[in-house]
């Protein structure tokens, strides 16, 4: 009988064990798994890293701006978290998705699915979906991924909604109770990990916040809201079935014109000074948290060949060397 304390592999050895000892890399059991790591995010992981797959870039995410049609203060705190994200060694990817609404909000579910296809194709290991109306804080994103869960929400508060005391989750959530778990939740700003999208199908982005927390609960996934990271949205969600007809039209037509006509607000923080602020403006008055990412143009880093760009600008051909 063995003595109950823990073996030396001495011991172990002495006692005809060795076979078993997988200790060097000429072993029977003994199999190469050499990975090249991406960014600094399977060092974020600490303990978690003991129950987590391989995944090719740890803590990286994409985050995936449904529509360009920013509201006012949403831009700038939208580039600070991506800042604040990519400093604290998450690696970070911002898309935004082509507006594909005849009329508006109709498109929503396609580009939310577009969204999730365009996270698993780059290889991503999360998603964070947010509508253009969210008042995202610089830690936002950090908070979210510390809970190391396929499914999160920030808490959502609306700041101007026509229909005051209607909930946004089921259950009704109140602020500083940690992570939640609800039957649903509005859908202006979501984590997942991105192996979530394999058992979604396109469908399932479609119709209310409830439908899709349906599609997720069929497949085994349950929504998590964390009550201590709140996000601030500029109105509250839309409720079509309780607007008058009338209300309903004059809503659409002039929210119409505005997505056709109207520039973006991505304007800078409130009293910005880029001699002493962290961040820079250009010549279009549009706030960049770090200059690198003034290289995203029409479609994205993904229009036109990446090797002609240079300090953010991509350069035209040289006649001789067409």
């Amino acid at each position: 009988m063995f003595n109950s304390k823990p073996q030396t592999l001495k011991e172990l050895r002495a006692l005809g064990f060795e076979r078993y000892i997988v200790d060097r890399a000429t072993h029977p059991s003994y199999y190469a798994s050499s990975w090249p790591t991406v960014g600094t995010g399977h060092i974020l992981l600490g303990s978690k890293m003991q129950h987590r797959l391989p995944h090719l870039m740890t803590n990286s995410v994409l985050v995936v701006a449904i529509s360009n049609d920013w509201e006012e203060g949403c831009w700038w705190r939208l580039q600070n978290m991506l800042r604040y994200s990519e400093r604290h060694g998450i690696t970070v990817a911002f898309e935004e998705t082509s507006d594909m609404s005849t009329m508006p909000a109709d498109a929503i579910g396609i580009m939310r699915a577009c969204a999730a296809m365009l996270a698993l194709d780059g290889g991503f290991e999360w998603c964070l979906l947010l509508d253009t109306d969210c008042k995202v804080e610089e830690d936002t994103l950090v908070r979210l991924l510390e809970h190391d869960r396929p499914v999160v929400y920030p808490v959502v508060v609306a700041d101007n909604d026509e229909y005051p005391g209607t909930g946004l989750s089921s259950p009704i959530l109140e602020l500083g109770q940690g992570l939640v778990p609800v039957t649903w939740s509005v859908m202006s700003c979501m984590l997942f990990n991105t192996k979530v999208f394999n058992c979604l199908a396109p469908y399932a982005w479609h119709g209310h916040d409830f439908h899709f927390a349906q599609n997720l609960g069929h497949f085994g996934h349950r929504i998590y809201v964390d009550t201590d990271t709140v996000v601030h949205v500029t109105k509250g969600p839309a409720r079509w079935p309780v607007t008058e007809w009338a209300k309903l039209w004059e809503k659409i037509g002039h929210n119409y014109e505005k997505r056709r006509n109207d520039d973006r607000h991505r304007e800078p923080p409130p009293g910005f000074d880029p001699a002493f602020g962290d961040g820079d403006v250009d010549e279009h008055g549009v706030y960049w948290a770090m200059e690198e990412w003034k290289r995203l143009g029409v479609n994205g880093p993904m229009a036109g060949n990446p090797t002609l760009r240079q300090n953010g600008k991509e350069e035209a051909h040289d006649a001789k060397d067409s």
